[in-house]
């Protein structure tokens, strides 16, 4: 009994070593011969109850092992999918960005602060319009090529959008050497000066321009008119054969007159009308009213120019 209780640890102590050995290594087919050795009838209770621990832990590691790589593979294909979330993420970033050089600020805001339901829909608003023109830009491209036209424009309208954004205004159209610039706030002597404020600041930004363009260029003499008043804001939704085309602006008589008054402006002057002369005549000098005739409008329209005057500042 002595003899076989020494060769069965023998043999078990040799099954045990080669399948630690081989488990370290991930391999875990020596439970097998454990099994052998968990037979009372041949080896003794020790051996086979030592036998049937180490074969039972063979098997818990490699199911956890097993285990462990579906959970691996699992996190894989997660890490995988989310990586093409990301992709998709970061091309949809990067439509965005070139999207928000195409929208005004206004129409970025509204989506912003409700993306899912954003109200773009017409609504009557208490304003400021701005629009300015480049005096002479028709005759001027007839003799300038086109490369260096929109070198031109681009250098003005790039220094006037940081002065527009200073006063809280936001571009809502271009049109070539033309701009339609809005101006919100609930308080109207607010969103008033601000717009007259801006058609200020381009002024000066644009005679300093034209010094440091001296000989590369003629001086270029901006033009601007400025009406305040009540307009529809919101969506225009234009449905046709090609698909829907939207467009987001301030419509109604305030908008055309700031237009027309605008077109009426000579060498660079900033003409604005009762509406809008009524909220800054305070703080800004202006001339006495000049009555001018405007396409489509029954009677005169009483408009003053601003003056650069240091007794009245826009600070």
């Amino acid at each position: 009994m002595v003899i076989l209780m020494h060769d069965s640890s023998d043999k078990l102590f040799e099954i045990l070593r080669d399948a630690a050995r081989k488990v370290s290594m991930g391999a875990y087919d020596e439970a097998d011969q454990l099994m052998e050795l968990t037979n009372t009838d041949k080896y003794p209770p020790t051996v086979a109850e030592l036998a049937e621990a180490f074969g039972m832990m063979i098997v818990r590691v490699e199911s956890r092992e097993y285990n462990l790589e579906q959970l691996l593979q699992k996190i894989q294909d997660k890490n995988k999918k989310l990586e093409e979330i990301l992709a998709r993420v970061q091309l949809l970033e990067s439509i965005e960005m070139h999207l928000k050089k195409f929208v005004p600020q206004s129409v970025q805001d509204l989506i912003s602060n409700n993306p899912e339901n954003p109200d773009l829909n017409k609504h009557e608003k208490d304003l400021s319009v701005l629009f300015l023109d480049i005096a002479g830009y028709t005759k001027m491209s007839e003799t300038t090529s086109q490369e260096k036209m929109n070198y031109l424009i681009e250098t003005y309208f790039s220094e006037f959008l940081n002065i527009i954004v200073e006063n809280k205004g936001d571009i809502n159209e271009t049109a070539g050497d033309g701009l339609m610039i809005l101006f919100q706030d609930e308080d109207p002597k607010t969103h008033a000066f601000n717009a007259v404020s801006a058609a200020l600041g381009i002024k000066k930004r644009t005679q300093s321009i034209n010094h440091s363009l001296k000989g590369k260029f003629a001086p270029v003499s901006v033009n601007m008119g400025i009406n305040s008043g009540t307009a529809s804001v919101g969506s225009t939704r234009f449905n046709g054969i090609a698909g829907d085309r939207w467009t987001y602006t301030a419509s109604g008589p305030v908008t055309n007159i700031a237009a027309r008054i605008c077109s009426h402006a000579r060498n660079g002057q900033i003409l604005v009308t009762d509406s809008t002369s009524r909220h800054i005549h305070d703080r800004v000098a202006l001339s006495d009213p000049i009555p001018i005739q405007l396409k489509n409008v029954s009677q005169p329209v009483p408009v003053r120019e601003v003056m650069v005057d240091s007794s009245h500042g826009t600070d």
